[in-house]
């Protein structure tokens, strides 16, 4: 991908949102074995040749087994400094679903660093009383409700 600079690593982030209970909700997840992760949404890295609504489709099944191919809506781009001094160029995606588990398990697939690990899926009613990890809550002000 190029438009944001080589020196910065480039990732999908899904804002996933169903409707339920009379609630529009945000779908999140904790690492089962890390708790110190802290609340997160599903997001990865952007492969060499693919592009950022192709990635979060990807990142959307391996990290939650959540097949969606309904469009997807381009919310935002950023470029961010994580506190460990690396360079993020986010782009950030509503992802509307149908979806009736309120909560689940999902091992992660796909080969990357977070291969194996397990995450806990849930829903948060939006607005989000409190904020997501790593600055991911940025953008749901902006989701469509």
């Amino acid at each position: 991908m190029s438009g944001l600079g080589s020196a910065y690593s480039q990732k999908a982030y899904a804002y996933v949102t169903r409707r339920a209970e009379g609630d529009d909700q945000l779908l999140v997840f904790r690492e089962r074995d890390d708790p110190r992760a802290g609340v997160q949404v599903p997001k990865g890295g952007i492969d060499r040749g693919e592009t950022p609504g192709v990635a979060v489709r990807r990142e959307l099944r391996e990290e939650s087994g959540l097949v969606h191919d309904s469009p997807v809506f381009h919310l935002a781009s950023d470029r961010w400094r994580r506190s460990d001094g690396k360079r993020v160029a986010r782009h950030f995606f509503h992802v509307p679903v149908e979806e009736p588990r309120d909560e689940w398990a999902h091992e992660v697939t796909g080969g990357g660093e977070d291969d194996g690990l397990t995450y806990e899926l849930s829903w948060r009613a939006l607005p989000l009383s409190n904020g997501l990890a790593k600055g991911m809550h940025v953008y749901v002000p902006l989701l469509d409700r």
